[in-house]
């Protein structure tokens, strides 16, 4: 998949695009994209997703910290769906200021596009004035093939990337990866912490995100799969998302406990898959409250798994239940 930041892409014209944030590719997303992928087949062309960097919510909101997939993420995705390229335009004060019918002559002229798939909701211009029937027309009057998709809905709700993040800060990780249509993840260095996970007997590896804007789901303590830079190995474990109250801490961290893993993992950068929700946080009267509740709650992680047929798979790289 060729990024294209901004410029023409006339290289690639007459081909399939969709056009949005795509913020979370999530089920809906990827339905869209499969509409594309199958039109570039049938007219032997191109496929391409045209985005916002930043998101336009972002650019007008900046202290907006609720993203599902930052760009890096975003394009990591994407890569895994046999797009030819992902066209990247440069969300500033002059593109913001496009009227909707000078949006679309710029897309045009940029990419020169056969088709264009797109959801029923979408909207673009200056303060969001153009819709789904202004780009209609345009397409008509242009020659472009424009194919329209309804909301499509899982289990009765609407797939948005709002109501995914709703899910997320309610710690509701179950709708929101069906929303998804995969498990929502964060990606972090490991840092030096305190060293009490290791004290009590549960060490644990502190996380430092590598997206600043990326949504941290509700605190609490999940169940989670965990992956390592470098390795294809899924480890299981149990995160905990909060401030440590126990400890009289008010500064909210992410800390991971792979089951059966004892190295330092200082440095490296993992991947945390959430699972389902366990608890959420509590303050104990003492450490050995503490460390019974975390035994508690790694017995309650290892019955997830093996619920979700994950344990099987995995075994030779998890804790076996005591």
């Amino acid at each position: 998949m060729k990024i294209i930041n901004g410029k023409e892409g006339k290289e690639f014209k007459n081909s399939v695009i969709t056009i949005g944030s795509f913020d979370g590719i999530h089920f809906a997303h990827q339905v869209i994209i499969e509409k594309v992928i199958k039109s570039k087949e049938n007219w032997k062309t191109f496929a391409g997703l045209v985005t916002f960097e930043p998101l336009p919510y972002v650019y007008f909101h900046p202290d907006f910290h609720f993203l599902l997939t930052p760009l890096s993420e975003k394009i990591r995705i994407l890569e895994s769906f046999g797009l030819d390229f992902l066209f990247i335009y440069n969300f500033n004060d002059s593109f913001a200021n496009l009227e909707p019918l000078e949006f679309l002559n710029k897309l045009k002229n940029d990419l020169m596009p056969k088709k264009i798939v797109i959801g029923e909701d979408f909207r673009f211009g200056k303060e969001r004035r153009g819709d789904i029937r202004f780009l209609k027309n345009f397409c008509e009057k242009e020659g472009i093939l424009i194919e329209i998709l309804s909301p499509i809905k899982k289990s009765g709700i609407e797939v948005k990337s709002t109501t995914i993040r709703e899910k997320l800060i309610l710690g509701n990780i179950r709708i929101a990866n069906l929303l998804l249509g995969r498990e929502y993840s964060i990606r972090g260095k490991v840092i030096k912490g305190e060293g009490r996970g290791a004290l009590i007997g549960y060490k644990t590896a502190n996380l430092e995100l590598l997206e600043k804007n990326k949504l941290i789901p509700q605190d609490g303590v999940y169940a989670c799969k965990v992956m390592m830079e470098g390795e294809e190995k899924i480890y299981l474990g149990v995160v905990n998302i909060g401030e440590r109250p126990t400890f009289s801490e008010r500064k909210r961290s992410i800390e991971v406990h792979i089951l059966n893993w004892e190295k330092s993992l200082l440095g490296k950068e993992l991947e945390v898959f959430f699972i389902q929700k366990i608890r959420p946080e509590l303050k104990f009267e003492n450490v050995e409250e503490l460390k019974e509740k975390i035994k508690e709650d790694i017995e309650e992680s290892i019955k997830i798994f093996k619920k979700e047929k994950l344990w099987e798979e995995n075994a030779k790289f998890v804790e076996k239940p005591r």
